[in-house]
């Protein structure tokens, strides 16, 4: 347990031996996790501490952040475009979303791919906690099955993103430089992100 101010932050500590450092998480469910390579606990305990304002920081945005989910029970709306709609669904959350993201995305993907000349060779969705998209190493695009509940210049922002992997495998200047192309306001569109969740 992690004491800072008037709050007590319980945490969770996974020992990996192949890890080589140690991590801090903060995942929206599970809370603080902490991936110990093999350190004593209370060396961990001490780099919580050390850690303890970024942590409570991090806790406070996560809270913060739009869930779906709490608009469906709370309001009786889903988000569509980032606006709430009043719609009534037969299925669950999860296939509502994934109908929807699967029903316009590739439309979209296909507009950008033509754009920026290069050819994804499958889309796919599914339920993430963290992600919205992914590329993998034969050109496949997988994104999250809530991406529809996203502003559209942040659904372009992602697919842009995940487009670029196609020329370029990482996150170094080049591919940065080659999403700037296509979206010279994409810094923009990932603050925006950070009050959004994946997660349904």
């Amino acid at each position: 347990m992690l004491s800072y101010g008037n709050e007590n932050i319980p945490y969770s500590v996974v020992t990996n031996k192949k890890l080589k450092n140690l991590y801090i998480t903060i995942d929206p469910i599970f809370g603080v996790i902490v991936k110990n390579p093999n350190f004593p606990l209370s060396y961990v305990h001490s780099l919580v501490e050390k850690k303890a304002n970024w942590i409570a920081k991090k806790l406070h945005h996560t809270k913060k952040r739009i869930s779906i989910k709490s608009i469906y029970e709370n309001e009786k709306k889903v988000l569509l475009y980032g606006k709430k709609e009043s719609l009534h669904i037969k299925q669950s959350l999860a296939d509502f979303y994934k109908q929807k993201s699967a029903e316009t995305i590739p439309t979209m993907v296909e507009k950008w791919a033509l754009k920026m000349h290069v050819s994804p060779t499958k889309i796919t969705f599914r339920k993430t906690k963290r992600r919205w998209g992914s590329c993998s190493c034969k050109n496949e695009l997988s994104f999250t099955s809530s991406l529809i509940q996203l502003p559209q210049k942040c659904i372009d922002y992602i697919i842009v993103h995940e487009l670029s992997h196609i020329k370029h495998k990482h996150h170094q200047k080049s591919f940065w430089l080659h999403v700037a192309k296509f979206m010279p306001e994409f810094k923009e569109y990932e603050k925006i992100l950070k009050n959004y969740s994946p997660q349904i």
